[in-house]
């Protein structure tokens, strides 16, 4: 009887261990699949074109470059 004992305590160890260890894999899969549901970030700023640079046709660019000789 007294020699049982040790091995059913291991074994309760190795069992406890394992447990633990698929608890910890199973919490961090679902923390992987929540953050992967989450909806992207749509930004719902109201912008304006007058916030952005002014567009100007190519000549008008062209025209501002200086004159490099070449």
């Amino acid at each position: 009887m007294s020699s049982i004992l040790p091995g059913v305590l291991c074994l309760i160890v190795v069992l406890a261990v394992i447990g633990a260890v698929g608890f910890v894999v199973a919490l961090k899969m679902g923390v992987i699949v929540h953050q992967a549901t989450k909806p992207t970030h749509l930004d719902t700023g109201n912008y304006t074109l007058d916030q952005g640079r002014e567009v100007r046709p190519e000549e008008e660019k062209r025209a501002r470059l200086p004159y490099d000789g070449a």
